[in-house]
């Protein structure tokens, strides 16, 4: 499935990355859609960024599971370039396998370089 990810403007109706410190940060609202196994993967391209630092999960529009960024047993994100959103079922706590559930729309804040 395609990744459907739209750039959100800032307080300014800016729609792209800006400066925070040393880094760039942009708000986002990806479309889960139906859900695939294994996770959907968000390209830092999409983003306007070329790598990616930071990702927080800022909001949710459905309340059916939680959705979360993977990282590794170090901390590290799917690649510098792409991170992965996980669906957790929230009574048992297991990662979602996919199947034809739409899990609505997660924002995010992600911090990174151009």
């Amino acid at each position: 499935m395609a990744v459907s990810v739209t750039l959100l403007a800032d307080h300014k109706g800016f729609v792209k990355p800006r400066a925070n410190g040393d880094e760039y940060m942009v708000d986002a609202l990806i479309d889960m859609g139906t859900y695939a196994a294994g996770g959907l993967v968000v390209s830092a391209t999409s983003l306007g960024l070329s790598q990616i630092t930071q990702v927080m999960v800022t909001g949710q529009d459905s309340v059916i599971a939680q959705v979360v960024p993977e990282v590794s047993a170090t901390g590290a994100y799917e690649s510098v370039s792409s991170f992965k959103l996980n669906v957790i079922i929230g009574t048992s706590g297991a990662s979602e396998e996919g199947g034809s559930v739409d899990y609505g729309s997660v924002r995010v804040r992600v911090h990174g370089l151009l």
